[in-house]
């Protein structure tokens, strides 16, 4: 079982699972258009390539309409979402008839979401894969009686890590294009860019970092190095913040093992904290090489 969002981290994993043999159920979750046409995309051309596995997807589309719940003001926001994708992987899961793990492929610098400056909290910074979060959905499903687990198997790999061990080098490099990461695919529809990758987002800007050299993606922005960035404009907001977060850290770098206890608790396993704070900082260092020589300043 693998949750499969149409991202790069998600198809990774599929790689890596099908590669070695095993015949995962993908589970994704329609939602906005862009993401639902990758996972498509994504899901068909996995299939093209191993043609004797018998793994298969479950597409979901669910949602609900206002009033459904008496007195309970609609909820029209996706913060929700991470729930509901967790819930259909381990429903789906259920009807396999045994033991299973859902897992949930998330490089390791996303799923800790260390707020990068102090504006950068409450609903601006997902926890969808924080290692607190994965341990109380283990607790809920143990006492549901669900023989489950709910596993990030890359927590302690960076994303440019698991793009440089991914076992299909091949069929990544020809599927990258079809990924989809941007934090909001639509929004170059007001602002008169691609649909997609916007290339400035927070997780844009990882992706960029962990496909240098080698990233065939269409970017709304396509050189960061062009020409100076605008902090007070979202194309520099960003940028900014990770260039304040890398420096402190550079000058600092005993912080990481505070930092990394910021975005939540971490006391289910302090067996992992070295290695969460160690992957905290060859994260922000694989940015830090994508923005050396890029400026961004209020204008």
């Amino acid at each position: 079982m693998s949750l499969f969002s149409g991202g790069l981290d998600s198809l990774i994993g599929a790689i890596n699972n099908l590669n070695a043999g095993h015949t995962p159920l993908l589970v994704s979750h329609a939602g906005e258009g862009l993401v639902s046409k990758s996972q498509e995309q994504c899901f068909e051309a996995l299939k093209a390539t191993y043609k004797r596995s018998l793994f298969d997807r479950l597409r979901v589309w669910m949602a609900f309409d206002s009033g459904l719940v008496e007195n309970v003001a609609s909820e029209d926001t996706t913060r929700g979402r991470s729930f509901l994708f967790f819930s259909l992987g381990i429903a789906a899961g259920t009807a396999l008839g045994r033991n299973f793990v859902l897992n949930v492929p998330e490089n390791g610098l996303i799923t800790l979401n260390v707020p990068l400056d102090p504006l950068r909290l409450g609903a601006l910074s997902t926890r969808t894969t924080h290692p607190f979060y994965i341990a109380r959905w283990n607790e809920l499903i143990r006492e549901l009686g669900i023989g489950a687990t709910v596993e990030n198997p890359y927590w302690n790999r960076t994303k440019g890590e698991m793009v440089a061990e991914c076992s299909n080098q091949a069929l990544l490099k020809e599927l990258v294009p079809l990924s989809l990461s941007c934090s909001s695919p639509a929004k170059g529809r007001w602002t008169k860019k691609p649909l997609g990758h916007c290339g400035y987002c927070l997780p844009c800007l990882i992706r960029r970092a962990a496909l240098r050299g080698r990233d065939s993606t269409i970017y709304g922005v396509p050189d960061i190095e062009a020409a100076t960035l605008n902090t007070r404009q979202a194309e520099g907001q960003q940028v900014r913040s990770f260039q304040i977060a890398i420096a402190r850290l550079s000058k600092r770098p005993q912080l990481a093992k505070a930092l990394i206890h910021k975005p939540g608790p971490l006391y289910d396993d302090p067996s992992r904290h070295d290695a969460l704070a160690d992957v905290y900082r060859r994260g922000l260092e694989e940015v830090g090489r994508l923005l050396t020589g890029v400026r961004a300043v209020p204008s």
